[in-house]
């Protein structure tokens, strides 16, 4: 019960951070003018969302969208091994607003043990700060 409070206060932090996520829990197609995030996590945690994400259920209207946000992971993990990182590097994954909302949405539906709880918040708070980064001052 305490780890669905902790995920419902980041979830609630998360969206209010960022005007953009008022739409919902919909799963939003990338939009033509796209603003940049680069959160910055370590090459494991980008492995354990990747694999994370590929265990929640979907929409058939999602596919495209998820199979976006997943490309972008995919595609780091790629290059950073072909870089030969190690799971400890920290790496940029840069993505596009709507793939940040999408990839929290997709979190958001998620099950997770209570031993995941610290990846998950480490993951969550390196979307929230890019995305705050990103913010116009």
């Amino acid at each position: 019960m305490r780890l669905f409070v902790i995920l419902a206060i980041s979830a609630a932090f998360f969206f209010g951070s960022v005007d953009m996520f008022a739409q919902g829990s919909q799963l939003t197609p990338a939009a033509q003018a796209p603003v940049m995030i680069k959160p910055k996590m370590k090459l494991g945690d980008v492995k354990a969302v990747t694999q994370f994400i590929a265990g929640v259920d979907i929409r058939g209207t999602e596919v495209d969208a998820y199979l976006d946000t997943r490309k972008i992971l995919v595609e780091v993990i790629e290059t950073a091994n072909k870089e030969s990182k190690k799971d400890e590097d920290i790496v940029t994954v840069e993505m596009k607003m709507e793939q940040v909302q999408n990839l929290f949405t997709l979190m958001q539906r998620g099950s997770l043990k209570g031993a995941e709880a610290e990846k998950f918040k480490e993951i969550v708070s390196a979307l929230q700060e890019a995305v705050k980064a990103a913010q116009p001052k």
